[in-house]
């Protein structure tokens, strides 16, 4: 995101419009390199030593995004909603530095039943990408996640910062 002297967001005429109630100035979350750090307004809140999200460039890569409401950081009930949520929690981050489902360049799901879930997966994709084309994605089964949930989705979004 690009931001002023007083670090009030900007949108210059190549960059997308983002909807400043979902800009986040994150400028103090900075390393040497450049990566940024993000919390924007209305994710999910972390619950250890990590981010949601970090920018590299006019890259943004979200950190696995489980099916939690951010409103109250509790999992959302029923199979397919939760996966649902996963993929809006990482669309809100995505969409807070300008980037849309549709710019999404890879995505990795983790389900812990296969056979089970990734029919739910491939359906709520459908519906979010509106029957495509569909970023490369990897789909992983694992042994468990946290708080005995049943899908995660992390993803890397393009994102220019200039056209």
């Amino acid at each position: 995101m690009v931001v002023d002297a007083e670090h009030r967001p900007l949108v210059c005429l190549f960059q997308r419009h983002v909807p400043e109630s979902l800009m986040t100035d994150t400028s103090q979350s900075r390393t040497p390199a450049g990566v940024r750090y993000l919390s924007p307004d209305g994710a999910i809140a972390p619950t250890g030593t990590w981010s949601v999200a970090s920018r590299a460039g006019d890259h943004v890569f979200v950190a696995g995004m489980r099916g939690i409401d951010p409103d109250t950081n509790t999992l959302v009930e029923g199979e397919e909603a939760r996966i649902r949520q996963g993929f809006r929690n990482m669309q809100w981050i995505a969409a807070s530095e300008g980037a849309q489902l549709s710019d999404a360049v890879r995505l990795v799901v983790y389900v812990t039943e296969m056979d089970r879930y990734r029919p739910l997966v491939n359906k709520v994709q459908e519906d979010l990408w509106a029957g495509g084309p569909y970023p490369p994605r990897t789909i992983l089964e694992v042994a468990s996640l946290n708080q005995d949930d049943i899908f995660e989705v992390e993803g890397t979004f393009y994102a220019p910062l200039q056209a």
